[in-house]
């Protein structure tokens, strides 16, 4: 029997431990805020769509970079952005530090998500100035609610009322929440409310919910920023199948 000398078998070992693929990581993003007002022009007797003015739509195209070592360039994903719409979940190396770095198309820095300890994660993203073009805010979680779960998110800076059938429940700040059907209830009433700034509760969203098969369900709550929007705080219902 032959052995290798012990400087050689190091060498075999680090290599065979440097080929070993990187961990995958699903990721979606979802970004939130309100559209710009919707404008159309006339040409020769034709309605054409006017395209919304630069910064008040998500960056429609990023790119993803997931740096796996040290030593190598990060590794890149191009995706698609739509305001108030997941993205379709992308599979990437999991990060040596856990954040994923996001440009714009034109290759300018926007944001970094921090992924979840889990193997998926969903980043929310909103601005907090003006334009889309600047730093947005990002709050990530994970993606692995299960089948007939109801994930409550609170993306604002106050406690949100929820009514869930009857039960009076309170979600702080930055915080989540997750409820189940009631046994033997097949749809429930759900309201969501907000402190008025004159005191008192006032309803942001209501609804009769569903249980149905195959799928997870979340509500979005987050602070509107549209031009004199009626409500200053609106909620983005999500259904996915699994």
């Amino acid at each position: 029997m032959k052995f290798l000398p012990a400087a050689a078998s190091l060498l075999f070992t680090a290599v065979a431990f440097a080929q070993e693929p990187a961990a995958q990581h699903s990721l979606r993003i979802l970004p939130l805020g309100d559209p710009p007002p919707f404008r159309q022009e006339v040409k020769a007797g034709v309605r054409y769509e006017i395209p919304a003015p630069e910064g008040t739509v998500p960056p429609r195209e990023i790119m993803v970079a997931s740096k796996i070592a040290t030593e190598e360039a990060p590794k890149e994903f191009p995706l698609r952005l739509r305001l108030g719409t997941a993205t379709p979940p992308l599979m990437v190396p999991s990060p040596q530090d856990g954040k994923l770095a996001v440009k714009t198309a034109a290759g300018a820095p926007w944001v970094s998500i921090p992924l979840s300890q889990s193997s998926s994660t969903l980043a929310l993203v909103w601005r907090t100035g003006k334009s889309w073009n600047e730093a947005a805010r990002v709050f990530a979680l994970p993606d692995d609610t299960k089948e007939g779960e109801f994930r409550f998110i609170n993306l604002t800076a106050k406690p949100m009322a929820v009514t869930w059938g009857d039960l009076k429940l309170k979600l702080n700040p930055a915080t989540t929440m997750i409820q189940r059907m009631p046994d033997g209830k097949k749809a429930i009433p759900l309201t969501i409310q907000y402190p008025a700034p004159e005191g008192g509760l006032k309803p942001c969203f209501s609804t009769q919910v569903e249980k149905a098969a195959g799928t997870r369900q979340q509500f979005v709550i987050y602070v509107a920023d549209g031009e004199k929007p009626k409500l200053p705080v609106k909620v983005l219902p999500l259904s996915d199948s699994i």
